[in-house]
C-alpha cells in the first residue's frame, strides 16, 4: 500500500497523537494538509501550517484560531449543530479535491465513540475503492479491497474484522492462520490477532466489507 510516489492528502484530525517525528513524516509526503477542528492545534504543535481546517472549532482555541489565521490558513467553520463528523467534513474536502490517496492520523484515543466513528468513514460507499489509511506510530487501518497487497514486518499482528453483516471468498497469503471457510460474520470476531510470516501480504474478498488493522511488532 506504499504509493509514496501519488499525490497524497493527510487529514489531521483531533485524536491522540504521540511520536512527533512519526507524524511529521506521514505530513511531509503529503501535497495537502487538511484538520478537523482540533488538528488545527496538533500541526501548530508539529510546526506544520496546514492548507484548510474543518469543523465546528470546539475543541481549539480562539488564540489557535487566530494563529491559523495570520498563517493565511482556510477555515471552513461549521454550526455545532450539524450531521457530519469534523473529521468525516474534512474527508469529504478532500474528496471534493480529488484526492483518492489520503492518510488520516490522530483519529484514534480519546473518547472512542469518535475513534470508531474515523474508522467507520472508510466504509463509505464514495471511498471503498480508494487508498485511504488510518495510520499511527503502532497501527495501520484500512478497507480490504477485492484484490490487494500490503507490506508491513514479519511477526505483525494483523486482523480481519466484517463491516458487513457476512463476508465471503477470504483468501491471504502471507499469514500465519487461514479461515477454514473462507467466511467472517458480523460479531464473531475470529479473524483477530493472525501474524505476518512474510513482509508482503496478498488478500482477496469477493463479497462484503473487510476491515483490515496491522499492529506493528514491537522490537
Amino acid at each position: 500500500m506504499d504509493k509514496l510516489d501519488e499525490k497524497r492528502c493527510v487529514i489531521i484530525s483531533g485524536g491522540d497523537m504521540e511520536n512527533y517525528e512519526y507524524h511529521r513524516k506521514i505530513i511531509n509526503q503529503a501535497e495537502i494538509v487538511i484538520c478537523a477542528d482540533a488538528g488545527g492545534r496538533h500541526a501548530l504543535n508539529l510546526g506544520i501550517i496546514p492548507d484548510i481546517v474543518m469543523g465546528d472549532m470546539d475543541t481549539i482555541s480562539e488564540e489557535e484560531i487566530g494563529r491559523l489565521k495570520k498563517e493565511g490558513v482556510s477555515l471552513n467553520r461549521y454550526s455545532k449543530e450539524k450531521d457530519y463528523t469534523d473529521t468525516h467534513l474534512a474527508l469529504c474536502k478532500a474528496l471534493e479535491l480529488g484526492y483518492e490517496h489520503i492518510d488520516m492520523v490522530a483519529c484514534l484515543g480519546g473518547r472512542f465513540d469518535h475513534s470508531l466513528a474515523n474508522v467507520m468513514l472508510l466504509a463509505l460507499p464514495q471511498v471503498r475503492k480508494m487508498d485511504i489509511r488510518i495510520l499511527s506510530p503502532t497501527q495501520e487501518i484500512f478497507l480490504v479491497k477485492s484484490d490487494m497487497k500490503f507490506k508491513g514486518q514479519k511477526g505483525d499482528t494483523f486482523s480481519l474484522l466484517p463491516l458487513s453483516e457476512n463476508v465471503a471468498g477470504i483468501n491471504f497469503s502471507g499469514l500465519y492462520y487461514q479461515l477454514s471457510k473462507g467466511e467472517l460474520e458480523m460479531g464473531v470476531p475470529i479473524g483477530v490477532s493472525n501474524l505476518l510470516l512474510e513482509e508482503e501480504v496478498k488478500i482477496k474478498v469477493s463479497k462484503g466489507l473487510l476491515l483490515g488493522i496491522r499492529t506493528k511488532s514491537i522490537g
